[in-house]
């Protein structure tokens, strides 16, 4: 009697599973997002619910396909929670922090779609999972508190979180256009991380 034996492998570096089925199907599991980018554990499911495993197609290596993928629904998530407040805040100093982060990352998710373009990967036109979630919390956050909120969300904790994403790739990445479009834009994003911290300085000194 053929018994078929399921392996449960767990993914050290980033707390995910693998599944192995041994008989008829021989095709290996995809991984995780998270554990292909080098996401720890604590944020694993966070990064897998922005871009399931099921997503990657194989066009790229994994780690340059995940990375893509992440990347541009961040691109796109920050352009739209940009766009609620350019709309709605009455400080001109975060409305041109806004306009910029619109202007930015639209410029940075256009370079990211030419670059796997031509491994015919095509990438999301909206926020996906988790990111798409984020800016619709903050369409419901009160006109009071919208700066804060955003400046927090997008302007702090998102860009600290890309940060750490595009020197991953940098350092781990495949694809060598995705590498130099990584550290090229590694700079910009520490820019807009600083104006954020000084806008939140400046908000809570006002107090």
């Amino acid at each position: 009697m053929t018994i078929s034996i399921v392996r449960l492998v767990l993914a050290a570096a980033a707390g995910a599973a693998f599944v192995s089925v041994a008989g008829c199907d021989n095709r290996e599991p995809k991984p995780t997002v998270a554990s292909v980018l080098g996401i720890a554990s604590a944020h694993a499911q966070q990064a897998d619910l922005v871009v399931p495993p099921e997503a990657i197609t194989g066009a790229m290596a994994p780690v340059d396909e995940a990375f893509a993928r992440f990347a541009a629904s961040s691109n796109l998530a920050q352009v739209e929670a940009a766009r609620l407040v350019v709309q709605a805040t009455r400080s001109e100093d975060v409305r041109a922090y806004a306009q910029r982060i619109m202007r930015d990352h639209a410029h940075g998710g256009e370079q990211l779609s030419r670059i796997v373009k031509a491994h015919g990967l095509k990438l999301a036109t909206a926020p996906t999972g988790r990111h798409a979630d984020l800016v619709t919390k903050l369409s419901g956050v009160a006109a009071r508190d919208l700066d804060e909120a955003f400046l927090q969300r997008f302007g702090r904790d998102a860009h600290k979180e890309a940060i750490a994403l595009y020197e991953r790739h940098v350092a781990d990445g495949r694809n060598a256009a995705l590498k130099r479009y990584a550290e090229a834009t590694l700079p910009l994003l520490r820019e807009h991380l600083l104006a954020a911290n000084k806008l939140l300085d400046a908000a809570s000194a006002s107090r």
